[in-house]
């Protein structure tokens, strides 16, 4: 059968509470649960948007070649041709070639040694990202330095039991979005996301193709609600088969599973916001200070 968003979830106690989430596996289970309550930086202070709805032309020859080497045109230990020859089989200019090649450095595919060629090393893009956030803004910033491409959006009912911080909001027509996060030294998605939208704000504009801004700035810009709090729970758990092959992870490939509720000021949640990220390739950094206990 296949998952619609709110319908009611089976889940053990404590298990993420989406409805692509996997049954139980035998792989250690660890969460923890922390609170910000900072007033957030208006989003002028937030870089501006990047909309990569015209990628260039050296990220798509990357991605080309990229595909082509987990592929196994060219296997592990093999040479890729010169950057002449792949200049005539692109029909791009050298230096289109040489960008697109150090992006395939980037990413851990490739390794590059004058006079011996260029040697590919990985199949598959190594991931390593790494999130640092000290406030409500490390994560505006975040979503500015990121990508998300949108892959489906609905007006949907709240149903009882489906997930504990909407419990208030039963009956309510929410906005659900659903997409994967892009970084562009990252060749796969760095993530897999679900966002609800409350129903005052689910008009917010710009939630379509790729956006390269979270959607609680929009909310935000748009309608002058700032999120001065957010819950936040992070769980350890695997995907289902869907969500792997999105994020291109191998089967059984352990994950984060991160929850976000943004509230106003008065107690209002505006956005709850579910992301999964490969646990192997992903690092959440915080930076915590002495202070009287709450």
């Amino acid at each position: 059968m296949a998952d619609s968003p709110g319908r009611r979830l089976c889940r053990a106690p404590g298990q993420p509470p989406w409805d692509f989430i996997d049954k139980p596996r035998a792989a250690p289970y660890h969460s923890f649960e922390h609170m910000n309550n900072i007033n957030a930086v208006p989003p002028s202070r937030v870089p501006p948007a990047r909309f990569d709805a015209n990628p260039p032309r050296h990220q798509s020859v990357a991605q080309t070649l990229a595909s082509e080497i987990e592929k196994g045109v060219y296997p592990v230990g093999s040479k890729l041709p010169r950057e002449l020859d792949l200049c005539e089989q692109f029909g791009a200019s050298r230096h289109t070639i040489r960008v697109a090649l150090e992006r395939l450095v980037q990413w851990g595919l490739i390794t590059r040694t004058p006079r011996l060629g260029t040697v590919v090393k990985a199949s598959r893009p190594q991931r390593d990202y790494r999130l640092k956030v000290a406030n409500i803004t490390d994560l505006n910033v975040f979503g500015a330095r990121t990508t998300m491409r949108i892959l489906d959006r609905a007006i949907v009912p709240v149903k009882a039991g489906s997930e504990e911080a909407l419990d208030d909001y039963v009956g309510q027509h929410w906005l659900w979005i659903k997409g994967l996060r892009h970084s562009e030294d990252h060749a796969a998605p760095i993530s897999y996301h679900e966002v609800w939208v409350h129903p005052d704000y689910r008009a917010v504009a710009g939630v379509e193709g790729v956006i390269a801004r979270s959607i609680v700035v929009l909310i935000d810009e748009q309608f002058g609600v700032t999120a001065t709090r957010v819950r936040q729970t992070i769980n350890s758990a695997g995907a289902t088969p869907e969500v792997e092959g999105l994020l291109q992870v191998d089967a059984g490939t352990p994950c984060l599973w991160v929850r976000r509720a943004y509230y106003r000021e008065n107690g209002q949640l505006i956005e709850l916001a579910l992301s999964v990220h490969p646990g192997s390739s992903f690092t959440y950094e915080m930076e915590l200070e002495h202070g009287p206990a709450r």
